[in-house]
């Protein structure tokens, strides 16, 4: 087996060391002394992007996500990895429509679903920075009609367990760090969650009769006492409609769509971007993958009359990419400024712990590890957490399957995009991330000679 350039340098001069530490005197090298100044021993530095990660763990990734495809979970599968601003890698799997022919690329368009949280948050933040309200203003100040919320006595109690007042209206903070208390409906099957369903808060036709509608729903707990994923994206976004007086999609287009040059990414698709729209398909175990159908499919203005700042967008890579690349900056994207960086910080640092309101215990298992911040979970932990990301890493997920990260350490962006809506999530982040981390070098010594001066800085 031949040795590398720094395994032969280093065994001899751990070999004086260890002689010297003994006592033993050693000789010199011809054309060398013993102090060993002369050894060439590779620097360590900052590698290019493109010699940053292992090809063998890196072809592991390909294969883990493929293998989604392969498995018929989802009929599509695309992501890109971004280092140092450099497109590292890509991987694109399977046809945009089901059982097509047609190929994905950076321009497909995914529905991404809870990843729509965070541009709602960064709008949100917006209005902030300007003044129109505080974090510890009460949410009534905007959403009047929440003056009586009711919270459940028991956080699991199926059948209601009776009602109590709550103690005061939720924050402005409180919504963005999802600690409100109110429900969301989903697979969940505590009470509030059970009315939420009931009262069909999601498909409320605008944004008046959805604060209505959520009104007659307790919330799952005192407000500030614990963290849910939940319906305060949805009025974070009626909040910014109230205080800004445009519907929400038209106040991101012009305030940040429009700024960053992100132009695939909406409420709506048009017919001249319908042919880039991946197919929605539904997953269950045992069975072939199927269309989903109804308004979502198609993505039409005009059967979609509500834009929820929860999970209403549509996207592409290379659009949530600048976003992306927004808040890695710092809260700026080739000249347009957002955000102040400590606005970016704030939406970044865990304000609260996913924790069980009752017992205090986790209460999500995929985050251990992790806290939440103002609209994305952030690594705390690396170890707990076993995604091999460094703290301070934040991301979030989309109940379609798509995902992200930053990793500000590192200068490392990844989107991902899928396509499943069913009772069977398809959530390859964790995957992705643990395969990433394990291909990432944390030391680089460069193969070729070291010449004086030279940096990779």
């Amino acid at each position: 087996m031949t040795k590398s350039p720094l395994a032969k340098a280093a065994f001899p001069l751990a070999l004086t060391l260890f002689l010297a530490s003994c006592g033993v005197e050693t000789p010199a090298s011809p054309g060398s002394s013993n102090d060993t100044a002369n050894l060439e021993i590779p620097a360590r530095g900052k590698p290019p992007a493109s010699e940053s990660f292992y090809e063998p763990v890196m072809q592991r990734l390909d294969e883990d996500m493929q293998n989604y495809v392969q498995t018929g979970k989802v009929a599509n599968l695309a992501y890109a990895l971004i280092k140092d601003g450099e497109w590292v890698r890509t991987g694109y799997f399977g046809t945009r429509t089901l059982g097509g022919s047609d190929p994905l690329d950076e321009h497909t368009i995914y529905r991404v679903d809870s990843l729509t949280k965070v541009v709602t948050a960064v709008s949100l933040l917006m209005l902030m920075e300007e003044g129109k309200f505080s974090l510890d203003d009460p949410i009534t100040r905007f959403l009047p009609e929440l003056e009586n919320l009711k919270v459940t006595r028991s956080f699991e109690a199926g059948g209601g367990g009776g009602l109590r007042p709550a103690n005061r209206a939720p924050t402005m903070r409180e919504l963005l760090t999802h600690t409100a208390g109110f429900a969301y409906g989903g697979g969940r099957t505590n009470y509030a969650n059970q009315v939420f369903l009931q009262r069909d808060v999601d498909d409320a036709p605008t944004g008046d009769e959805y604060v209505k509608r959520i009104a007659e729903v307790p919330l799952m707990y005192q407000p500030g006492t614990a963290w849910s994923d939940s319906a305060a994206s949805d009025l974070q976004g009626i909040i910014i409609e109230r205080i800004s007086g445009e519907r929400l999609g038209a106040f991101m287009k012009r305030r940040i769509f429009d700024p960053l040059g992100m132009v695939d990414t909406g409420f709506s698709v048009t017919e001249a971007q319908r042919w880039r729209l991946a197919d929605l398909t539904a997953w269950a175990p045992g069975q072939p993958l199927t269309p989903v159908e109804g308004p979502h499919q198609a993505m039409d203005a005009d059967q979609i009359p509500r834009d929820s700042g929860g999970h209403g967008l549509v996207s592409t890579i290379s659009d949530y990419e600048i976003f992306a690349k927004m808040l890695l900056q710092e809260g700026t994207f080739e000249g347009q400024t957002l955000l102040s960086p400590e606005s970016v910080r704030l939406l970044r640092t865990s304000a609260t712990e996913f924790t069980h309101p009752e017992t205090g215990f986790p209460i999500h298992e995929p985050f251990r590890g992790t806290g939440f911040g103002y609209g994305v979970a952030v690594v705390k932990n690396t170890i707990r957490s076993g995604l091999g990301a460094p703290e301070g890493t934040y991301f979030w997920d989309g109940g379609t399957g798509t995902w992200f990260w930053i990793d500000p350490y590192h200068d490392i962006i990844f989107i991902g995009m899928s396509q499943n809506l069913s009772p069977y999530p398809v959530m390859p982040r964790k995957t992705a991330m643990t395969d990433v981390y394990h291909a990432l070098f944390t030391d680089y010594f460069p193969s070729n000679p070291v010449v004086e001066g030279d940096t990779f800085e």
